[in-house]
């Protein structure tokens, strides 16, 4: 296995996934006590438990998940035209510039919740709404993904993608194991106004990071116009779209089509999973504090940093779609023993049964970026952060309408719910594992060592390892096996020769 991994956007995307991750259980936490704090005194709100207590518990769990709903609302919707503008605009005018829009409307946004977590009783709960929004006008964390996606996917060899790529999605994984705990050691010590503010100080380390660190990628055709004049036409909403469902050789449209579609029932599953599992560990019979349900998530998310980290790599000879599948298995049982957990042990085991599930959306990443020329890259992830913002917002009304809904009957009803809606792209996958393995990827591999050779000329500061050197070369070797005999393409491999 030789992989060349040179550090590149993998510190933005850990620290800012580090910062959402704290959030996620502290922003919970935020708006289930000010909700209980707006109809009820102190004391009813520290013993919640008690007996006579149980119709302010159903007020609170009821009016907490509609307040997490329209926070997500908030965040979803204006970062899905912002995510589409930043992912035409890396094209066009470089991949550095919209890495930075995400952290600094996070930055913003953390000023915020440090503002409500200060004055406890003074602000409403609905000011979260306005720091979900500042935060989503400015690309939130899908566009943060994209981002980086569309960088690593320019600088990362065909052969070498889908592990480079698992990598960056890793740190999302590292984000999530170290942020929950890292946020509820801050939180106990220092209150929760010291939890934000570290969060904030995380998302400036990114800025620095960026300004400093990152090296631009420049368009390969520089555009005619200026930013200024052109950086806000709708040019660059047609170009997105048009890049998923414009014409494709070898059928490539239709199999881009069909993973965006299963990549999307996946991504609603996970994010409504998200949504309502810290109001279901808080409800009876397991009832968990708020340090408890910071162990889980951090086990949880750990395990599926060593899955991405520890295991992919060696597995990369095997084909994408195997390896979706098997994390796709490995998610589903894991919801279904979520769903009809009765005490701790078996949510944990629930976590450590559910360690592949980080396998399919890196996978399917990786196999539509081969699917596209390098200079569509951020195109593509644009869409695919338009789809997973979609599906936020999708996964938020659905999930938390059906857990209130049916918390009495089955509280465990929505995990199963969701592994069943995850058959649909086990069986899209099974169908697509054979094709997308025979047909040519001549153009694919050729396309990626041209964009990969351009970035490498620009890093002047180093030469390339040994092993992305080995690398290059077995692509190359690889890509004149391929056109032997292929009398279709003997035009172009005379013009690669030439240059």
């Amino acid at each position: 296995m030789a992989i060349g991994c040179k550090v590149t956007v993998e510190p933005v995307l850990f620290l800012y996934m580090l910062a959402v991750f704290m959030l996620h259980p502290a922003l919970q936490d935020l708006i289930y006590t000010k909700v209980c704090l707006q109809d009820y005194n102190q004391g009813i709100c520290d013993n919640l438990y008690a007996p006579e207590n149980h119709a302010a518990l159903n007020t609170v769990q009821t009016g907490s998940s509609h307040w997490v709903q329209g926070s997500v609302f908030m965040l979803a919707v204006p970062s899905i035209v912002t995510a589409q503008f930043l992912g035409s605009w890396s094209d066009t005018y470089g991949r550095k510039i919209p890495m930075l829009l995400p952290p600094v409307g996070a930055m913003f946004a953390s000023l915020l919740y440090i503002i409500m977590s200060v004055h406890l009783n003074e602000i409403p709960v609905s000011v979260i709404l306005l720091a979900s929004f500042i935060s989503g006008i400015c690309g939130g964390f899908t566009s943060c993904i994209m981002t980086c996606m569309s960088y690593v996917a320019q600088v990362s060899s065909f052969h070498a993608r889908t592990v480079r790529v698992g990598i960056l999605e890793s740190m999302i994984f590292v984000g999530g194991t170290i942020g929950p705990l890292l946020g509820g050691w801050v939180q106990k010590v220092g209150g929760r106004s010291s939890t934000f503010t570290f969060i904030m100080t995380c998302h400036a380390a990114v800025v620095i990071y960026i300004v400093t660190f990152v090296r631009n990628i420049p368009p390969r055709h520089p555009p005619q116009n200026s930013w200024i004049r052109s950086g806000c036409t709708f040019q660059h909403l047609r170009e997105c779209a048009g890049t998923v469902v414009k014409e494709r050789q070898e059928k490539r449209r239709t199999y881009l089509l069909w993973l965006l579609t299963a990549a999307t029932i996946i991504m609603i599953c996970t994010a409504g999973e998200m949504d309502i599992s810290y109001l279901y560990v808080k409800d009876t019979p397991i009832q968990w504090p708020f340090e408890k349900y910071t162990w889980y998530f951090s086990l949880k998310y750990g395990l599926g940093a060593l899955a991405l980290i520890g295991i992919l790599p060696f597995c990369s000879k095997v084909p994408d779609m195997i390896l979706a599948l098997i994390g796709l298995t490995s998610k589903l049982v894991g919801l279904v023993l979520l769903g009809i957990a009765w005490e701790d042990t078996s949510v944990f085991v629930s976590a450590a049964l559910a360690m592949l599930s980080t396998w399919p959306l890196p996978t399917l990443r990786s196999a539509m970026s081969k699917l596209v020329e390098p200079n569509e890259q951020g195109k593509l992830f644009a869409c695919v952060a338009l789809l997973e913002n979609a599906c936020t917002l999708v996964a938020s009304g659905v999930f938390n309408s059906v857990y209130p809904a049916t918390r009495l009957m089955f509280r465990g009803f929505t995990f199963i719910m969701a592994a069943g809606f995850l058959i649909l792209p086990i069986i899209i996958l099974s169908v697509l594992q054979k094709a997308l393995k025979q047909f040519s990827k001549y153009d694919s591999v050729e396309l990626a060592e041209e964009a990969r050779e351009e970035f490498e000329e620009l890093d002047c500061e180093r030469e390339p390892s040994p092993t992305v050197q080995e690398e290059v070369a077995q692509s190359q070797e690889e890509s004149g096996l391929v056109t032997e005999g292929n009398t279709e393409n003997s035009q172009i491999v005379r013009a690669v020769d030439d240059v």
